[in-house]
């Protein structure tokens, strides 16, 4: 039990919508075993059904062993006449089975996020408390809070972060509660809740998304953060980051005061990234969930025969990153990916589509301070699409410092790599209110204090 909340639990009792002790299914939704058969009729011969069952491993694993909470991710019954920011259900989990930082309190959260065209979506997120409140002499007794936005992790229900015995934690949102944050880590709507469809790599809608859960979380927790909040995110999440900064909603003080945002490897501009991209990149079905779930012309065809037949396994299969990621590995570029000049053409047409209508960093106005932190050997947010990002941004005036990693950080490394930098980031923030950082555009370049093994330093 946290010792700065105890003044709340009856409160969190009170509001308990889905007790721990809901039903739960036997297994997960996306441990699910396939046939032969089955591969087959989607064209997946044999190396493909090996690479499906190691990317189905590699799903099983990242959620563990916790039971998939069917009951609590079920639309409230409270949804309906639900406002913006509402928070729908609460439950708590027993910490002990999970693997989180210890004397962490980790909570469920149902809320009310806004979607498509101003729709109300249901969406759920985790809580993570620390043990309790910085409490010296001259420090507030409240928990300063930060929104997490986690990374690709697939776009169906059974892939919430949320539901994972360590909330999708990959030397990421964990980092946050050492120096005693608290953290609210949204899973973005659809994934978990079923309502409506996820919409995948959306840093307007993925925004949204992140600050109604910081309203929910307050009235989950009242009296239990400060009034100043930043947020967090890392590839989708970072471009998510992004997108907030830009949302007129931050301005505002309805979420308390929003002191500003740190996005990791950003996936901020679709058409950039893409057109950047590995042929091969197994993100190219995650790709093509963008565009089916977004009523708007022109669509993309990206995908050839084979490799679009076989992405009906992730429905049935209810596959998630992993299981998605290797489903095409075995196809060369020619065979992955539809490359013909009108196609090409076509695609281009959409991705900047996208990109104008739900992008980030497309010349928007920026209403709060951004920290944007790139490796320059980002295999899947290519440093120049960053860059680009960075270059529009900054011309429409907007305050955002990016730094580059050199050293050979992947995609995932550059989070925990760069923790020194964006925890310090953060700190500033909260003590100054957001002015500290408030230096208009700039760029830096991290390098590494001793070369990686394998690499020879020059000097």
């Amino acid at each position: 039990m946290h010792l700065n909340i105890l003044p709340i639990y009856f409160f969190v009792i009170s509001r308990l919508i889905s007790s721990s002790a809901g039903s739960q299914t036997a297994g997960r939704p996306n441990d699910q075993n396939f046939t032969t058969a089955q591969a087959q009729a989607a064209s997946c011969d044999q190396a493909c059904q090996t690479n499906l069952q190691e990317g189905i491993d590699g799903d099983v694993e990242t959620f563990g062993p916790v039971p998939f909470d069917s009951d609590f991710y079920a639309t409230a019954s409270n949804f309906t006449n639900s406002q913006p920011g509402a928070l729908l259900k609460l439950q708590q989990l027993n910490e002990t089975t999970l693997n989180i930082p210890p004397g962490t309190s980790f909570f469920l959260m149902q809320y009310t996020s806004v979607g498509l065209n101003g729709s109300l979506v249901p969406a759920t997120a985790f809580v993570a408390l620390p043990f309790s409140a910085n409490v010296g002499s001259n420090q507030s007794s409240q928990v300063r809070l930060v929104a997490f936005a986690h990374g690709t992790i697939g776009y169906l229900p059974g892939c919430a972060p949320s539901s994972s015995y360590n909330g999708y934690d990959y030397f990421t949102w964990q980092i946050l509660s050492y120096p005693g944050y608290g953290v609210v880590a949204t899973d973005y709507a659809g994934l978990g809740n079923n309502y409506t469809t996820h919409k995948y790599g959306n840093p307007v809608l993925n925004g949204n998304d992140v600050y109604f859960s910081v309203i929910a979380a307050r009235e989950a927790f009242p009296g239990t953060f400060t009034t100043r909040w930043a947020s967090i995110g890392h590839s989708q999440g970072a471009g998510a980051v992004w997108g907030l900064s830009e949302n007129s909603l931050v301005a505002s003080n309805a979420s308390g005061e929003y002191v500003g945002g740190v996005a990791v490897g950003p996936s901020a501009r679709l058409y950039d990234i893409l057109t950047l991209a590995n042929p091969n990149s197994g993100y190219w079905p995650m790709v093509k969930n963008i565009f089916d779930e977004l009523p708007f012309l022109p669509q993309p065809n990206l995908l050839t025969p084979t490799a679009l037949n076989r992405t009906k396994l992730i429905s049935e299969l209810q596959l998630c990153f992993d299981g998605i990621a290797v489903l095409n590995q075995d196809l060369p570029s020619w065979g992955l990916v539809n490359m013909t000049p009108a196609i090409t053409t076509q695609n281009g047409n959409a991705y900047t589509a996208f990109q104008n209508i739900f992008g980030a960093a497309t010349g928007k106005k920026a209403y709060k301070d951004l920290l944007v932190i790139n490796s320059v050997n980002d295999e899947t947010i290519v440093v120049n699409a960053t860059l680009k990002a960075w270059n529009t941004s900054c011309s429409s005036g907007n305050n955002i410092h990016l730094s580059l990693y050199t050293g050979g950080l992947s995609h995932t490394q550059s989070f925990p790599a760069s923790s020194p930098e964006w925890l310090q980031w953060l700190d500033n923030q909260f003590k100054s209110g957001g002015t500290v950082n408030a230096t208009g555009c700039s760029i830096s370049t991290a390098t590494p204090l001793i070369s990686p093994i394998g690499i020879v330093s020059n000097g």
